[in-house]
């Protein structure tokens, strides 16, 4: 089992969205995929079908050791995909937490108990680099940074790859698997030159996502890019290709079944 965090403090660059459509874009390769919803928000759970506000256990209670990740497993909504989900709880597990022994390493424990059940995990992350987000980093093996191509978004780029040598001194296998550019205008000289440094700087993984409407449409009808615009839409395009390359990645590495 691969678990991939996909992070970047900076938020509104679509996380949430390329968790779902990487997660989606897997499945279609019959690769058994879990997604974590690490973000009190819950996004990713709404996303998927579910209402946090019914749900009995969640994250939040996984975290806190109030359940293990298999009873708060959903299951069924999509062949091949499951979900961890979120509540709003979540915001607060981050200071219940702060005392425990092992705190950093309660996600990566809790996910070694699917290990049998996936082939890839990925986790969607709150825009923040507190304790979560560093539970997610020290139960992963690689890092997806979605980024706009906007200076702040870059800028925020910058502080995750800091972050991610930070936790590589207690989880030597941590690697940035690359970068995606989403909500993309070329049309704008701003957006160009941001592009062309992430490009210099960092592994990017392409194509890129670029801007429509039809990514939140998809949201609000609480479907993959795929399910609401169809096969041919270039954003389902991209995505598959992104979740080829990610697939070519780690099947030959022994890193995946």
């Amino acid at each position: 089992m691969t678990v991939i965090a996909i992070a970047n403090n900076k938020g509104g660059v679509g996380k949430t969205t390329t968790t779902l459509n990487l997660g989606a874009a897997l499945c279609t390769m019959h690769m058994r995929v879990l997604l974590v919803d690490f973000d009190p928000q819950a996004s990713l759970t709404i996303y998927m079908g579910y209402d946090p506000s019914v749900l009995t256990h969640n994250v939040y209670h996984m975290l806190t050791r109030r359940a293990s990740a298999l009873e708060i497993l959903c299951t069924g909504r999509r062949p091949f995909l499951d979900l961890l989900p979120a509540s709003i709880e979540l915001a607060s597990a981050e200071l219940e937490i702060s005392g425990m022994m092992g705190r950093e390493y309660i996600l990566r424990d809790q996910l070694e108990t699917l290990k049998d059940l996936y082939d890839v995990v990925l986790i969607d992350n709150m825009p923040s680099l507190g304790i979560l987000t560093v539970n997610s980093l020290m139960a992963s093996d690689y890092v997806i940074v979605p980024v706009e191509p906007t200076y702040l978004a870059y800028k925020g780029l910058e502080m995750i790859s800091s972050t991610i040598g930070e936790v590589r001194r207690y989880n030597p296998k941590l690697e940035l698997l690359g970068t995606i550019l989403t909500m993309v205008d070329e049309r704008t000289r701003h957006s160009k030159e941001i592009i062309g440094l992430i490009q210099n700087s960092f592994p990017v993984l392409m194509p890129m996502i670029h801007r429509s409407v039809k990514f939140a449409d998809a949201t609000a009808k609480g479907q993959s890019i795929g399910e609401y615009a169809g096969e041919n839409f270039d954003g389902t395009q991209a995505y598959a290709e992104i979740a080829q390359q990610i697939y070519d990645r780690l099947v030959p590495d022994g890193n995946c079944f």
